[in-house]
């Protein structure tokens, strides 16, 4: 929905209270310009229908009293840091999140013109906010920091667990863990821009690409049938056994332990 930022005070109380009385997470974006409703926000707290349903992306520009009191009430956050340094909103919110103890979860905002993968999205908003952070260190001792602030396992929960947390969906997904549904995405860490793996995480944020996805499992589907051979036979064979083209995808036989061919 709009929100007061791009909205009347009276359409942003009717979306407000439909999205509660419905019991949806509503999202909006606040930022990019002067906001048509400037007390909007404090209208809307008055009227009881702000808290953890609240999603608002972008945010730069809320104070920094505004975002405290927006976290004490449990509303989420979501930068889409891409797109923020392309169109001029401004850094995005994670710096200021982190220091409150919050995180965001990551979004692409404009597919059109942007990268619209999810790895992308995270590696711009880790190299943005540690870029920032080195600055604020160098500021202040005059030498380069020892190492970086921000981990990329962290990173990666902002496209992950964050992402989970903001849908209200982290008992579900986001995670795998037992009695969550079966989300995989599987990377050929075989492909020469993944060499050389010294750490998973690293190499899925730093140097993974679309390109380096051999398979996605959705709620315990597969929904492709890309899958390397080594995946789909049994005893699994390594290195894959071919060339994408050159590969025959498996699926397995539970009933009968057995695999059998899709083509």
């Amino acid at each position: 929905m709009l929100g007061p930022h791009y909205s009347t005070l009276e359409v942003a109380l009717h979306d407000f209270a439909m999205a509660k009385e419905l019991g949806l997470i509503a999202s909006l974006h606040q930022g990019g310009g002067p906001a048509r409703t400037p007390d909007g926000w404090r209208k809307l707290e008055a009227a009881g229908l702000l808290g953890e349903h609240i999603n608002i992306v972008h945010g730069h520009a809320l104070s920094d009293l505004q975002l405290q009191r927006f976290c004490e009430l449990g509303m989420s956050f979501s930068a889409a840091a891409e797109n923020e340094m392309t169109q001029g909103h401004g850094h995005p919110l994670t710096g200021r999140l982190r220091a409150l103890g919050r995180a965001p979860s990551l979004g692409v905002d404009l597919e059109s013109v942007l990268s619209g993968d999810m790895l992308t999205q995270a590696r711009v908003a880790l190299g943005m906010q540690r870029s920032l952070d080195n600055v604020a260190y160098r500021e202040t001792y005059g030498v380069i920091p020892q190492t970086s602030t921000i981990t990329t396992r962290e990173a990666l929960s902002w496209v992950t667990v964050e992402g989970a947390r903001m849908l209200q969906q982290a008992h579900r997904i986001g995670s795998l863990a037992a009695g969550k549904q079966a989300d995989l995405v599987l990377i050929r860490a075989t492909d020469l821009n993944m060499q050389p793996v010294h750490d998973a995480v690293s190499s899925v944020v730093m140097q993974t690409s679309l390109a380096n996805i051999d398979s996605v499992m959705v709620a315990g589907r597969w929904k492709n049938a890309t899958a390397s051979c080594s995946m789909w036979t049994w005893p699994p064979s390594w290195p894959p056994c071919g060339p994408p083209a050159r590969r025959s995808p498996r699926r397995w036989d539970y009933k009968n332990n057995s695999n059998k061919s899709n083509v």
